[in-house]
C-alpha cells in the first residue's frame, strides 16, 4: 500500500517471445524503504513524464494465462 519511489527503470524494444506485441514497454524497480519490487510501468504513462526518484504506486495485474504481475501507475 501507499506510494513508492522510482529507483530505476529501462524501457525494451526487444522481448521474449509472447510479449513481442508489448513493445515498446518499460521495465522498473521502486523502492518502498523496507523492499524493493520489480514491474512494469504503466503503458499509459508518457515516456517522457517518467523520472528518478518519482512517487508510484503499484497495482497487482492478471494477465490472460491466470499469472500476476505488478504494474506502476503515476501516484
Amino acid at each position: 500500500t501507499g506510494s513508492g519511489k522510482l529507483l530505476s527503470y529501462s524501457q525494451l524494444k526487444f522481448a521474449p517471445i509472447g510479449f513481442d506485441g508489448d513493445l515498446p514497454y518499460s521495465i522498473a524497480i521502486l523502492d518502498y524503504g523496507d523492499y524493493r519490487v520489480f514491474g512494469r510501468i504503466d503503458s499509459n504513462l508518457d515516456a517522457k513524464e517518467i523520472k528518478i526518484g518519482m512517487p508510484m504506486t503499484t497495482v497487482v495485474n492478471e494477465l490472460p494465462n491466470g499469472q500476476l504481475n505488478y504494474i506502476f501507475k503515476k501516484a
